[in-house]
């Protein structure tokens, strides 16, 4: 198996994977966003509301905030030393504690940890009138995003690696200048990396089968992983790899338990 970068930016992580099927391309896929650990908040303690919204709503406005994730200080709490009770290894709080008149940002949200905070300063959560006043504490906790989608860290996609000819007939290319892409044209030519660049060879192909002939390779594709900015896309992707080899250890684990009870029974009789 071979792992190449294409393209990274803030926005977006593109890297050509090799050496897999489509059964491992989907569990890589499904692993990224729905085994990746990511912090969200779970449980909110509001001692005082006087704003609009009744506790629940803003309860689960605050639950959908994006949480930075800092995944190397915390563990899953099903997987903490403290037994899923709650400490300081599992869970963290942010509080927020603020009067009116004025429209409530995620940027007032203060954070036991300075490194786990709202991903966005600027999302609206609640607009208090008057003397209004909010005082809450939040846990925050890591989760998982088939648990719920608030703990999912982004969008993934992926496809077989195109393999393109092209046609560069001029009389062709002359015929369907006007609708073909901009960036599809080097001069008079078809040109093959801004067209690959781009994901220009459907459009084209759409236009005239007879300017690109387009083929798929099988055992190539090509990931894409939009996140919501709780982790690095980089970081998404080597968490949901750690993730999977950790159930594949607890599954063998288990797997021998079973033989080894199998083979106790055997003797018995």
């Amino acid at each position: 198996m071979e792992i190449k970068k294409i393209k990274q930016d803030d926005r977006k992580f593109i890297f050509e994977i090799s050496g897999i099927n489509e059964i491992e391309a989907n569990t890589l896929r499904r692993s990224i966003i729905a085994e990746t650990p990511v912090m969200a908040i779970t449980e909110v303690e509001i001692s005082k509301n006087d704003s609009a919204l009744y506790d629940e709503i803003l309860s689960h406005r605050l639950g959908l905030v994006p949480i930075k994730t800092d995944s190397k200080s915390y563990n899953l709490k099903e997987r903490c030393t403290c037994k899923g009770k709650g400490c300081a290894k599992c869970q963290t709080t942010l509080s927020l504690e603020v009067k009116g008149p004025k429209t409530i940002y995620t940027s007032e949200l203060k954070s036991k940890d300075p490194e786990v905070k709202s991903v966005f300063d600027n999302i609206p959560i609640v607009k208090l009138t008057g003397e209004q006043e909010i005082k809450l504490v939040a846990t925050i906790e890591l989760g998982k995003g088939k648990d719920h989608m608030k703990f999912s860290p982004g969008l993934v996609v992926y496809k077989h690696k195109p393999k393109i000819k092209l046609n560069n007939d001029s009389k062709l290319i002359e015929k369907y200048k006007n609708i073909l892409p901009e960036k599809s044209l080097k001069g008079n030519k078809l040109d093959e990396n801004s067209i690959l660049d781009n994901n220009l060879y459907e459009a084209i192909d759409s236009i005239s089968p007879k300017l690109i002939k387009i083929e798929y390779s099988k055992g190539e594709f090509i990931f894409t992983i939009e996140p919501f900015g709780q982790l690095e896309p980089k970081e998404m992707l080597t968490n949901a790899i750690n993730e999977l080899d950790y159930k594949l250890d607890e599954f063998s684990k288990k797997l021998g338990s079973s033989k080894k009870k199998t083979i106790k029974k055997i003797l018995k009789k």
